[in-house]
């Protein structure tokens, strides 16, 4: 148990900074809206997300996470296992927090919305795609899987390419690129978009939640004996 929370301790002081610099400046921007509307919103109207860039943020940094953080804990005698397990441990922690700090923005722009009647302000969120309730443990719960599914989808690339170098990494995403053009070469997402509004949220989330234990299965596979040095 000293090794998990050791391990935590050190991927949140490593993250620390930059998840702070992130917040600040998505927060600097929510406020800039505000301003923005009270000054110009009789004459513009806009849409504004909170999601969507968190969304970025935490795949930029899956995408790079193994690299920081693999070569340095095998150093300090952990087990890769114990890597794996581990980092997923600190994966679904932060997307939990990554939630309930985006739930909490939608609650109080709503407020001040409400309070000031901001009625040209927007908010855009991937749960009004699959229903109309915006609720706040709706909302934390869609967030919190699909911020666990970029991580861990960021991650698989970055194992890829840890693996089997720029070449294979590159092929890899070669390969993924041909997925959409597939669909569209055949077709397939006009039954796609039928299929999807049809589907409930907690469908939805199920499914992700699914491929998301798919894929880290694929990662812990995938590691068992990655080598400490990138290929």
């Amino acid at each position: 148990m000293k090794i998990v929370y050791g391990s935590l301790y050190v991927l949140f002081q490593s993250y620390k900074k930059s998840n702070i610099i992130f917040w600040c400046i998505l927060f600097a921007i929510v406020i800039l809206s505000f301003f923005i509307d009270t000054l110009f919103g009789q004459y513009v109207s806009f849409a504004m997300t909170i999601s969507i860039p968190v969304y970025i943020f935490y795949s930029v940094k899956g995408a790079k996470f193994l690299n920081n953080t693999l070569p340095y804990f095998l150093k300090l005698g952990l087990s890769r296992m114990q890597y794996v397990w581990n980092i997923g441990l600190f994966f679904i922690i932060w997307s939990l927090a990554g939630a309930f700090i985006i739930a909490c923005t939608h609650k109080i722009i709503a407020l001040l919305s409400n309070l000031f009647d901001y009625k040209n302000m927007i908010i855009i969120h991937p749960l009004l795609l699959f229903s109309k309730s915006d609720s706040f443990f709706l909302t934390m719960t869609m967030d919190s899987v699909l911020l666990l599914f970029c991580l861990i989808s960021s991650l698989l690339l970055n194992v890829v390419f840890y693996r089997f170098g720029t070449l294979g990494g590159y092929s890899f995403i070669g390969i993924l690129a041909l997925i959409p053009i597939m669909m569209v070469i055949f077709e397939w997402y006009p039954p796609l978009f039928e299929l999807l509004s049809e589907v409930s949220v907690l469908t939805i989330i199920a499914t992700l939640s699914a491929v998301i234990v798919f894929i880290y299965m694929i990662i812990s596979r995938a590691l068992r004996n990655a080598s400490a040095i990138p290929s």
